[in-house]
C-alpha cells in the first residue's frame, strides 16, 4: 500500500475548517506553526483514497474562496507509512515547571517532581504543541488545588483533563461535540488510568451533569465564537469565586471575547501570550 502525506499551510485564524477536513477524510493530523501567521497542517491517505482526496480538495478550495491560502501538497511516502511518518512530528515536550507531555512509543523516565502525561494525540486537536494549549496547560499548573470539580468544555484530545487530574482535581467533566474528538479523549483517559476521575460525554453547555454551580474551575480552549456563545453557560456552572481559563483565539479576537465575559460579570485577572494566540483568566465574583 502506497501512503501519501497532504499539506497545506494555512493563515492561522483558518485553521479550523481545514482541520476538520483533515480530521474526516484523512489519517492523523499534526498542526504546525511554520510562520508568524501560518500554520503547516498535515495528513495522510493511501494513493487509493480517490473520493477522500476528492472531498478534501472541494473543501480547501471553498475556504479558498473566502480566504488566499498556499496550494495543497501531496507527497509519496516511499518505504514508510502514514503511522510512522506522521510519528515522528511529535517529540517529548515539557512545559512550565514541571509538566511532561510524553506520546506512548516514546520512554521517558521522569525527573523529581515532574508530572509526565502519556498521550496519543489520534486526529484530535490538543497534542501540547499548539499555543493555546501550552498556556492553558501553564495556568492550570499555576491554578489547580487539590480537591477541584473541574470542566473541560470542548476537550479534544483530553490533554487539559488529564493534566488537572495529574495536579489534583478531584473531579473533571469533559464535553466535546467532535465524536472524533471524543474517541480519541475516551482512549487516552482509559489508557492514564483516570476512570474514576474523569467523566466524558459528546455534547456542550447547558448540559445535565453540568448544573449550576457546581464546578471551582472551568476550561474552554475552543475559539472565540464559541466562547462567547457559550459564556452565560460557563458563568452559570462555575461557584461563586470561580475561575475561567478561555483560550483558542488570537489577540485581534480578545476584545471581543473579553468584553463578552466581563459583561456578565467575570473579572479578567491575567492573560497569556505566546505569538498572536492569547489565553485569559477571568474569575467569577463572590
Amino acid at each position: 500500500m502506497i501512503w501519501q502525506e497532504l499539506s497545506i499551510r494555512v493563515p492561522q485564524e483558518y485553521v479550523e475548517p481545514i482541520y476538520y477536513l483533515f480530521s474526516r477524510y484523512g489519517h492523523g493530523l499534526s498542526v504546525e506553526r511554520v510562520e508568524d501567521d501560518l500554520v503547516l497542517v498535515r495528513t495522510y491517505l493511501t494513493n487509493t483514497s480517490k473520493q477522500r482526496m476528492a472531498r478534501i480538495g472541494v473543501g480547501v478550495n471553498l475556504v479558498r474562496v473566502i480566504q488566499p491560502m498556499g496550494e495543497l501538497e501531496v507527497k509519496r511516502l516511499e518505504d514508510a507509512d502514514w503511522e510512522s511518518a506522521w510519528k515522528s512530528h511529535f517529540t517529548l515536550l515539557k512545559i512550565g515547571n514541571g509538566l511532561v507531555i510524553k506520546p506512548s512509543w516514546i520512554d521517558y523516565r521522569a525527573e523529581q517532581d515532574e508530572i509526565v502525561i502519556e498521550l496519543d494525540p489520534g486526529m484530535a486537536f490538543g497534542t501540547g504543541y499548539h499555543p493555546t494549549t501550552m498556556m492553558c496547560l501553564e495556568a492550570l499548573e499555576e491554578l489547580v488545588q487539590p480537591g477541584m470539580d473541574v470542566l473541560d468544555l470542548g476537550t479534544g484530545s483530553g490533554i487539559l483533563a488529564i493534566a488537572a487530574a495529574r495536579l489534583g482535581a478531584a473531579s473533571i467533566l469533559t464535553l466535546d461535540v467532535d465524536p472524533v474528538a471524543v474517541t480519541a479523549a475516551r482512549k487516552n483517559f482509559r489508557a492514564s488510568g483516570l476512570g474514576k476521575v474523569v467523566q466524558l460525554a459528546r455534547g456542550t453547555l447547558p448540559h445535565r451533569l453540568a448544573p449550576d454551580g457546581r464546578f471551582d474551575l472551568a476550561m474552554a480552549n475552543i475559539s472565540a465564537k464559541v466562547i462567547s456563545a457559550e459564556a452565560p453557560y460557563l458563568w452559570g456552572s462555575l461557584k461563586p469565586g470561580g475561575l475561567l481559563i478561555a483560550s483558542g483565539f488570537i489577540q485581534g479576537q480578545q476584545d471581543e471575547v473579553e468584553g463578552t465575559l466581563t459583561d456578565l460579570g467575570f473579572s479578567s485577572s491575567r492573560t497569556y501570550n505566546i505569538e498572536d494566540w492569547v489565553a485569559m483568566l477571568l474569575s467569577k465574583g463572590e
